[in-house]
């Protein structure tokens, strides 16, 4: 049985079928701040368990964007094995912040069963910078577990860099 997001829709809004739930971040951006669980930790803690999963029962807004965050997790576990010192790493989390990246609807994006495409040209930006804040607080985050005390790669988060979430790759 795979982890669905607990995340509740009372404070978020919703844009191409994704929730844009409250992050907790010091990161500058669109999403409201929250202090509990966000749905950036419930990407991270649930990653290695639904990793392991070829099917995903989407159950809501949230679960999506769930879906769309491990995806980025995955992403950034195979950049983060290229980089052997946490300073590798945090430099890499930037550069990838700063890349452009596809939006639902585009050609080629991975999720297109997944998400619909952005009902006009807004939906579309709120949507791009939303992921753009949680990606990078993802990154910031995800650098913390995937690298030890002493700057080196965590063998336990980095086994998991191989594989791909419901056998796809952003």
């Amino acid at each position: 049985m795979v982890y669905h997001s607990n995340i509740s829709l009372e404070e978020s809004s919703i844009a191409c079928g994704c929730a844009l739930a409250p992050l907790r971040t010091q990161v500058k951006g669109p999403a409201s701040t929250t202090q509990g669980v966000d749905i950036v930790d419930e990407a991270i803690s649930f990653y290695r368990a639904n990793v392991l999963f070829r099917n995903f029962d989407v159950q809501g807004p949230a679960d999506k964007s769930l879906v769309y965050l491990e995806l980025s997790v995955g992403q950034l576990l195979k950049r983060f094995d290229a980089c052997k010192t946490k300073v590798d790493g945090a430099k890499m989390v930037t550069n990838l912040v700063l890349e452009p990246f596809l939006l639902p609807g585009d050609h080629g994006f991975a999720l297109g069963g997944f998400l619909s495409a952005p009902a006009n040209r807004q939906e579309g930006e709120m949507w791009r910078s939303y992921f753009k804040q949680a990606r990078e607080e993802l990154g910031l985050r995800l650098l913390d577990k995937c690298y030890t005390n002493e700057g080196s790669l965590n063998k336990y988060w980095m086994a998991f860099s191989s594989r791909k979430f419901l056998n796809k790759q952003l």
